[in-house]
């Protein structure tokens, strides 16, 4: 129809060569074609049936608050439905719409968009991010007056914590969650990106707290939904390999 026809010219389309805007007929490629379909019309005997399961819906679900919730956030004139389904470099050239139903793009759209990164991003860039590689090590001495939070458990689950600290000469806000088994993995993480200080002041906890204001004014609602749903069942698929930082710095 007309009406979504001019919605989806509004198409982004960050990271190639020039700036104009093209009929998203013109963007999205071959393989992508059986989304070019309207919503508005009734289903035909014919429509592509997809096969799915509710965890891998859910994963969209989120995925696709996600991106509408920092669209609004942000202030940015693009459609975010237009986003989801045009082809992006960090799904490896699949769009959102199908790669975000799977773990591993679920994943890097919440790294993309919660860390604000832009609306494409190279994906291993963003699967670094997501890496365990970067972990410190806790018998490292800077670490010897941190105290471990948490109580002792080999069992996984989401750790929290907020950081207000004074690093480099300006005032540092952070949030970071991770899933683990090892309840120093978070503090060692807190050290090794904003120093041992930071660290042992940062306020820890087991799970996650929507209702601060710091949370409100950090987190959007889908990545606090998200959270939540992973602190319930931090075993779950949704839940692993999660580890998330957000952070804002100010003049002091």
């Amino acid at each position: 129809m007309e009406i979504v026809t001019m919605v989806m010219q509004q198409i982004d389309l960050v990271g190639s060569k020039t700036a104009t805007t093209k009929p998203w007929q013109d963007v999205i490629k071959a393989p992508l074609s059986r989304w070019d379909i309207d919503p508005l019309e009734a289903d035909a005997a014919d429509d592509e049936v997809v096969v799915t399961t509710c965890r891998r819906l859910l994963r969209l679900s989120i995925a696709a608050t996600e991106v509408g919730a920092r669209f609004a956030l942000d202030g940015m004139e693009h459609d975010p439905a237009a986003w989801m389904m045009t082809p992006r470099t960090v799904f490896d050239d699949r769009c959102p719409i199908d790669a975000c139903q799977d773990l591993d793009a679920f994943n890097r759209n919440v790294v993309l968009h919660g860390l604000g990164l832009g609306l494409d991003a190279d994906p291993s860039y963003v699967d670094d991010l997501l890496s365990d590689d970067d972990a410190g090590d806790i018998n490292d001495p800077r670490m010897d007056d941190v105290v471990i939070p948490f109580p002792s458990s080999r069992k996984f689950k989401l750790l929290t914590c907020w950081v207000d600290a004074q690093v480099g000469g300006r005032r540092l806000l952070a949030f970071c969650a991770l899933v683990t088994d090892r309840e120093d993995d978070l503090v060692e993480r807190v050290a090794d990106r904003f120093g041992t200080s930071a660290a042992t002041t940062a306020n820890y906890q087991v799970g996650f707290d929507q209702t601060t204001a710091l949370a409100t004014a950090m987190i959007s609602p889908a990545m606090a939904d998200m959270l939540l749903l992973v602190a319930q069942d931090p075993s779950s698929s949704l839940a692993a390999g999660l580890d998330v930082c957000l952070e804002q710095r100010f003049a002091a």
